[in-house]
């Protein structure tokens, strides 16, 4: 991790603060970096197959608007509208669990 300072500590010293004063922060965070991660994803599908946001709402049967929210906030999406997208993209989804 960093060693930059902030407010006198470090990253990895006040991460393991918010960690000690919070159970759930350390899963939280990691949550929160798989949304960023997906959402980082769906833009980058749909830019590499050259579409645009109407193109791609034309696709699935939405409005511009509706794939704006999948692109932005993906942190609920049903797995169904997950693999919609992606067919209109010309990708496919692919899940894996891990230990």
């Amino acid at each position: 991790m960093s060693k930059t300072k902030r407010l006198g500590k470090s990253f990895d010293e006040w991460y393991a603060e918010q960690c000690a004063a919070d159970p759930d922060f350390d899963t939280d965070v990691k949550v929160l970096v798989e949304e960023l991660r997906l959402q980082a994803q769906l833009y980058e599908a749909r830019k590499v197959a050259g579409l645009t946001q109407d193109q791609v709402a034309e696709r699935m049967q939405v409005n511009r608007s509706f794939v704006s929210r999948l692109e932005n906030h993906p942190e609920n999406m049903k797995l169904a509208t997950l693999n919609k997208y992606a067919r209109a993209v010309g990708m496919k989804v692919e899940i894996e669990l891990h230990a």
